[in-house]
């Protein structure tokens, strides 16, 4: 039985890939790297939660307790802390994925990214829907044109630069995944604050799955698909011909890399 990493765990989509992971067989232990306590892993016997403040390193002490973890599911989002979101999306998950390589011969980093929209505060760019709550529409991409949002265009920079560290570190390998509306309605687990946003969201969700299924990502799928590629010991050449399909493009590269687009994710959960 493996051992994971986890961050993001009182998000949406990391309290998924908590409770994926405390549920599989295939889980030994669960390492959690938070700012902050997580309700969710109290009296979870599998879990240790290290509450971790600086995510641009990591010290000798933190990276033994994590020594043998064969991969990482990388869920950290925008927070309310003071931390620019280019920072938490592309610098900490550089930095993570440099500190984890090394910590078993073959290292899985599955990186969550994004492949549709979300609910935000604020008057932004997007769909409005009640009082100051936008959709946003965050289709990332790793090739920007001038009107490319900074989200879309700073989370496509974090999947070439993860892809890259390939070159230097031969036993990394790196999954970007690409949800859509992360559709936590059936399943609802997120422990933080944004009630409002919640509840808004709940409304949104079914309408979505009624008339635009492939916008649309329900967190166990998400989940289960995540656990799997932290999990995958199989070779580069029999994951794509496992996998490869519509929504997944196998990196080109002597290590796996691996781009799960939402309708990959769909196929590949049976949706």
């Amino acid at each position: 039985m493996a051992h994971v990493i986890l961050t993001g765990c009182t998000g949406t989509a990391g309290s998924a890939m908590l409770a994926q992971c405390i549920k599989s067989s295939k889980v030994a232990r669960i390492s959690v790297l938070s700012r902050r306590p997580v309700k969710q892993a109290e009296g979870q016997d599998k879990v240790k939660v290290h509450i971790h403040q600086d995510f641009h390193s990591y010290p000798d002490n933190l990276l033994s307790e994590l020594k043998g973890a064969v991969g990482c599911i990388w869920a950290l989002g925008i927070s309310t802390t003071q931390v620019k979101p280019a920072v938490i999306t592309y610098d900490y998950a550089l930095a993570a994925a440099k500190a984890f390589a090394s910590l078993s011969p073959v290292f899985n980093f599955v990186y969550i990214s994004g492949d549709g929209v979300r609910m935000a505060f604020g008057h932004r760019p997007g769909f409005i829907l009640r009082g100051h709550h936008t959709l946003i529409w965050r289709k990332v991409t790793r090739t920007p044109g001038r009107f490319t949002p900074l989200f879309a265009r700073v989370k496509g920079e974090a999947e070439t630069s993860l892809l890259a560290l390939r070159s230097d570190t031969p036993g990394l390998r790196i999954w970007n995944v690409r949800p859509a509306f992360i559709d936590e309605s059936q399943n609802p687990l997120k422990d933080g604050p944004d009630m409002l946003v919640k509840r808004l969201s709940y409304r949104i969700a079914p309408l979505l799955r009624a008339v635009w299924p492939n916008g649309v990502t329900p967190t166990s799928p998400l989940a289960a698909i995540s656990k799997d590629c932290a999990l995958e010991t199989a070779s580069k050449d029999d994951v794509k011909a496992r996998i490869q399909g519509t929504g997944v493009t196998v990196e080109q590269g002597d290590t796996l890399g691996v781009l799960l687009a939402n309708t990959g994710i769909r196929r590949l959960a049976g949706l």
